[in-house]
């Protein structure tokens, strides 16, 4: 079951990177283009050398450090769609979230120290999958932040930039409770982990292939529509006047 799960990623991804490149959406998701085209690679290795050969422990050792900071890099990307027009929140977010993602991975390493049943592959396999959960976490809590914004406050973006934000932000989620389980129950529940990361990867990447199409560009939404009469207009000048304060405090002059 597992072989067969990893041949349909490997080829949902690579028909989602084909997709983004005949429609011409690569040019607006660079980051997350790349990103495809890293995974398709990566899981055409992984598949050709066995997961059960020294040399695909040594690869993934080398190729995860990677991944980790694509999912940092295209976070970032939704970021700066989501709060284009708001240059402020936008850099003030980056620099949370990298200092996010550097705290939890000194986190992980200051918490092995403690005993852990999380895994019998050694020291260096089981800090990977402790900042592999560090990371999730950081990147779910960012991305759940920014929509917490979109409910706030009257931002209208187009349908690809929700779904892209709101698909990230369960596929986290869901890979950070699944780490959760392996580090509370063991290393005997890997083989369970893994299909269930699969399963979740292969969810995203058929949403993605469903519902991300040029035709969203032009489908402006807001995740809440409605406020009170009055309200919109004030949660607006609210917006702003962040904006304007976090551009002088990043060394940015307003526009």
């Amino acid at each position: 079951m597992a072989r067969t799960l990893d041949l349909l990623i490997l080829a949902c991804t690579a028909i989602l990177a084909i997709r983004l490149f005949t429609a011409d959406l690569y040019r607006r998701y660079r980051v997350f283009f790349f990103y495809l085209v890293f995974e398709t690679l990566r899981a055409t290795a992984v598949i050709s050398l066995g997961q059960s050969s020294d040399s695909y422990q040594k690869f993934w050792v080398v190729s995860e450090p990677v991944e980790w900071l694509l999912y940092v890099l295209v976070v970032l990307e939704i970021s700066s769609l989501v709060l284009q027009d708001y240059k402020g929140l936008s850099t003030a977010g980056r620099w949370v979230l990298v200092t996010a993602v550097v705290v939890a991975l000194l986190a992980s390493g200051i918490s092995l120290l403690a005993p852990s049943l999380l895994t019998g592959q050694g020291p260096l396999m089981r800090y990977y999958y402790v900042a592999e959960r560090a990371v999730y976490f950081s990147l779910v809590v960012f991305l759940l932040s920014n929509l917490g914004l979109l409910m706030q406050y009257p931002i209208t973006l187009n349908r690809n930039t929700i779904l892209h934000s709101m698909v990230f932000s369960v596929y986290f989620l869901g890979n950070t409770v699944i780490y959760l389980l392996l580090s509370m129950r063991g290393y005997d529940t890997l083989p369970a982990v893994v299909v269930g990361m699969d399963m979740i990867t292969l969810a995203a990447l058929a949403t993605w292939l469903v519902r991300l199409k040029p035709a969203g560009e032009l489908s402006k939404l807001r995740l809440r529509p409605q406020w009170m009469p009055g309200k919109e207009e004030d949660l607006i000048g609210q917006l702003n006047h962040l904006n304007m304060a976090l551009l002088r405090a990043t060394g940015n002059r307003p526009k």
